[in-house]
């Protein structure tokens, strides 16, 4: 593989669709995936070419694209991305789907590893933590919604003692 295979937003967005549609039609279409992302059937050659130069794609024009085994590791890692950050969105901060997806599909090319890796983290911990799960996710979007502050500090400060009794290992 080509040593330069650093990929822009645009270039990630085609790698993801290339898969979407190898995983639903088994092969992808310069056509398909213009439609896809809603651009211009040159715009989908010249981002082809240059996935191929990276080594990425399979292309020659008016052929089927398919991914080559490096452009299959680069577009999980990008959906991998997308599937963490809408599932953070959506599960936890409690956006609506198509908000959390629409802005995971932005933020998923601009986060570094250590920032993605924190929020997976987070995600664990909440659904892991005896103070968090669904109880926490539902507090935070009444929180966001018409909730009294004071009230769910009180809430919370509550739920921290009685794990400290039940526990004894919360601070």
């Amino acid at each position: 593989m080509p040593t330069d295979t650093a990929l822009s937003a645009s270039l990630e967005d085609y790698l993801e669709t290339i898969s979407q549609l190898e995983a639903s039609k088994r092969v992808a279409r310069a056509k398909e995936i213009a439609s896809t992302l809603g651009v211009t059937r040159p715009s989908v050659t010249g981002a082809l070419r240059a996935l191929a130069a990276k080594g990425l794609v399979n292309y020659d024009p008016y052929s089927l694209v398919t991914l080559t085994a490096d452009g299959q590791r680069a577009a999980r890692r990008v959906i991998g991305r997308h599937k963490a950050l809408a599932r953070f969105l959506g599960d936890v901060l409690g956006l609506d789907e198509d908000v959390a997806q629409a802005n995971a599909c932005r933020l998923e090319h601009s986060l570094d590893g250590e920032v993605l890796a924190r929020l997976k983290k987070f995600v664990e911990f909440i659904d892991a933590c005896p103070l968090g799960g669904d109880k926490f996710k539902q507090g935070f979007k009444q929180f966001c919604g018409s909730c009294d502050a004071c009230r769910c500090m009180d809430c919370a400060k509550a739920a921290v003692s009685k794990a400290r009794n039940v526990s004894g290992r919360h601070p």
